[in-house]
């Protein structure tokens, strides 16, 4: 049996990055996530900005959440 996320409105497959970075900028305790489109749309950015944040924290290796 596999474990996996789906996102909470669109029940789309989540990647570990979308988990992570809904956990970065939302809530560390968070247990039910959102993909990046349908964060992007809850913090109208669009989804650009949160992939150049996820990239951002993976290359700069400080954040345990992107490891």
């Amino acid at each position: 049996m596999s474990f996996y996320r789906t996102c909470m409105k669109c029940d789309a497959p989540l990647a570990a990055d979308e988990v992570a970075i809904y956990m970065k900028l939302v809530s560390r305790t968070a247990r039910e996530f959102l993909c990046i489109d349908c964060l992007g749309v809850q913090l109208h950015c669009g989804r650009e900005p949160i992939e150049k944040l996820i990239a951002y924290f993976r290359a700069s290796g400080h954040c345990v959440l992107f490891r």
